[in-house]
């Protein structure tokens, strides 16, 4: 599979299942423009040959959104693909919610990713429509089911499902296809980020792997990032033209066992 016509922003890629992507993809052949907060970590991902160059933003931060979209389109020299890997998960239950941390996965999981889609959509539609266009999601299983103690996280990523399915319906008629992946447990610091120990980290993968993803047993681990990407690599090539509006799961059967 080449990737070779394709110009990509990944955001969220100083690590995790961004980080993953812009490897993935540049082995594809594609030019990519990394997008994160930590200067030194995509300095090291640029160095590793995984990125064509990048841009650091905060697109929690007023401004930031556009002013990424527009520096990473002069440096690719236009636009085809956009990939909105960036994300948190800060936690709380209804009966225990913190105001903030609604604020902080809104912003992050939800606002950042339509205002990066309404600066892009105007660049990839100045593309040749011969080569494929496309927007990807990274979602979650959280926002295809109910979970305790996360209402926020999941509001969140519900409503990016949402936003890539009326995207691509609006969007279709150009020729740009929007899609959203939605992983279950993949092994990345976004728990610990968002406030886990790394003993309550390590207790968490092993009810993951125990009891609530049924192909993670077999495997004896949860979902790694590369895995994630490479189904990335996919909804954004030639071979996916007539998938769209779709959100993938990719969660070792997770959303099959409903709540738990």
């Amino acid at each position: 599979m080449s990737l070779s016509n394709l110009k990509c922003i990944v955001t969220g890629a100083s690590s995790g299942i961004g980080r993953a992507t812009c490897h993935a993809l540049a082995k594809q052949g594609a030019k990519v423009v990394g997008a994160a907060r930590n200067e030194q970590s995509l300095a090291k991902l640029k160095n590793e040959g995984g990125v064509f160059d990048f841009v650091v933003a905060d697109i929690t931060k007023p401004g930031d959104c556009e002013r990424m979209v527009t520096k990473a389109v002069e440096l690719l020299g236009g636009l085809t693909t956009v990939i909105n890997a960036a994300g948190v998960l800060f936690g709380g239950g209804m009966g225990d919610v913190d105001l903030s941390n609604y604020q902080k996965n809104m912003t992050c999981n939800t606002q950042a990713p339509f205002e990066i889609m309404v600066h892009a959509i105007p660049l990839l539609k100045k593309q040749d429509e011969a080569i494929s266009r496309s927007i990807i999601n990274v979602s979650s299983v959280n926002g295809k089911q109910a979970f305790a103690g996360c209402v926020s996280y999941c509001m969140s990523k519900a409503a990016v499902d949402q936003l890539t399915r009326c995207a691509s319906v609006d969007l279709a008629k150009f020729g740009i296809r929007v899609n959203a992946v939605n992983p279950g447990v993949i092994e990345t610091n976004l728990q610990k980020a968002g406030g886990l120990t790394d003993e309550q980290y390590a207790g968490f993968l092993k009810r993951s792997i125990e009891t609530t993803h049924p192909i993670a047993a077999s495997l004896g681990r949860v979902g790694q990032p590369d895995e994630v990407a490479e189904l990335i690599c996919f909804l954004v090539s030639d071979s996916a033209k007539f998938i769209t509006g779709e959100c993938i799961a990719i969660d070792g059967g997770r959303q099959n066992l409903g709540a738990r």
